[in-house]
């Protein structure tokens, strides 16, 4: 039962991995803004910004989250606050670009698809139109209108 688990290339193996990588990169996000918050209280040299919102970008978003409202460190930091909380679609943005860019999607396939479903959509009705009217001659036509 624990083998399966434990043999790469299934997905329980990949699902252990990303879990264990999720974990850790939320371990570390929490740690670096736990140690910058010590040292800012302390007066030492800081851990810089970027590398604080480069290890919330890598995974560690939550963790990050989570030590800046429980540590209240760098809440009121702007634009700080908004470079975190837009960090958290980046990474998953980076993977759906890589799950397109190794899937046989090309620009072709893309614009075939959307010019097929496009001239669908606006192709005019299949049907016939109805046969016109015989023109009628007499009193109160069009023939007889000056």
């Amino acid at each position: 039962m624990i083998t399966a688990f434990l043999t790469p290339g299934t997905t329980a193996f990949a699902a252990l991995c990303l879990a264990g990588y999720i974990l850790l990169a939320n371990g570390l996000a929490y740690t670096a803004f736990a140690v910058d918050k010590s040292r800012a209280t302390n007066a030492q040299g800081r851990i810089p910004e970027r590398s604080l919102l480069i290890l919330a970008t890598l995974g560690g978003w939550l963790g990050a989250k989570i030590a800046q409202h429980r540590l209240r460190h760098k809440t009121r930091k702007q634009p700080f606050g908004l470079l975190l909380n837009l960090s958290v679609l980046v990474l998953p943005g980076l993977v759906a670009t890589a799950l397109v860019l190794q899937s046989d999607l090309t620009w072709d396939k893309i614009s075939t698809y959307v010019t097929s479903h496009a001239q669908g959509l606006f192709a005019t009705s299949a049907t016939p139109e109805a046969p016109a009217l015989p023109r009628r001659f007499g009193p109160g036509s069009d023939a007889d209108a000056p």
